[in-house]
């Protein structure tokens, strides 16, 4: 999975300012709330349009302001895990994953279905409303509905940010599983470096808009000189 990202967007307090190209790996969005990485992350799944700029996925130009080129969200097979999972409450487990199901006859969507179901151990709860499972269950209900339809990278958008250490380390787990078993690649955005080093293997630290440091997460952790990367990586005071 090859991609590149270079785009611009004007937001209430700054502008989004951010390029960084990613080849076969796992890359976190690393920065306190509000320093535009889920705004990045918007503009590549298509759900928000950069004022300028170029977005390409695998040789394929998914954005490219000066050509006009903005191919539209749900062909850009792009898989995009909301913070709260975004499950239909009135759908049952079987359903949220039936209805994300394209280009498929409605017997090869069910067969589909099933078989997904099956993968991501759910087939026992697939009458079960989202209100009725656990967070984890959520969990793999959500990451079923994106692998059904094998997006060539997936992203993240703060998966654990509303979650005790306990179930967090499952989810972890649960992600870790999927992304072996599946070979996908992920972008990761949180503001734990935690997550960042379970998840990735390189890091792209955000502040206001601009990345700040960029690279493998063990040289990053080594040698930044960033006083802001220090304090999100914890190294403050441990110098």
């Amino acid at each position: 999975m090859l991609l590149y990202v270079k785009i611009k967007k004007t937001l209430l307090n700054f502008t989004l300012d951010i390029e960084f190209e990613t080849n076969n790996e796992n890359i976190s969005l690393l920065g306190a709330s509000g320093s535009g990485k889920s705004m990045t992350l918007k503009c590549i799944a298509g759900i928000e349009k950069p004022d300028e700029g170029l977005i390409v996925l695998n040789n394929n130009v998914l954005f490219d302001s000066k050509n006009k080129i903005d191919i539209p969200p749900q062909k850009r097979n792009i898989g995009y895990l909301f913070q709260n999972y975004a499950l239909f409450p009135s759908m049952t487990v079987f359903k949220n994953i039936f209805i994300s199901i394209k280009n498929k006859n409605k017997y090869e969507a069910t067969n589909e279905a099933i078989n997904i179901l099956k993968n991501f151990d759910l087939y026992e709860i697939r009458n079960e409303f989202p209100s009725k499972i656990s967070g984890g269950e959520k969990q793999r209900v959500a990451l079923a509905r994106i692998i059904v339809n094998n997006p060539q990278i997936m992203l993240l958008d703060e998966p654990f940010s509303s979650v005790d250490s306990y179930l967090r380390y499952y989810l972890i787990k649960n992600l870790q599983n999927v992304i072996k078993r599946y070979n996908k690649n992920i972008i990761l955005v949180s503001h734990n470096k935690d997550d960042s080093l379970e998840l990735c293997s390189k890091i792209a630290i955000i502040n206001k808009g601009n990345i700040i440091d960029y690279g493998n997460i063990n040289t990053i952790l080594n040698e930044t000189k960033n006083e802001y990367s220090k304090i999100l990586l914890g190294l403050k005071g441990l110098e």
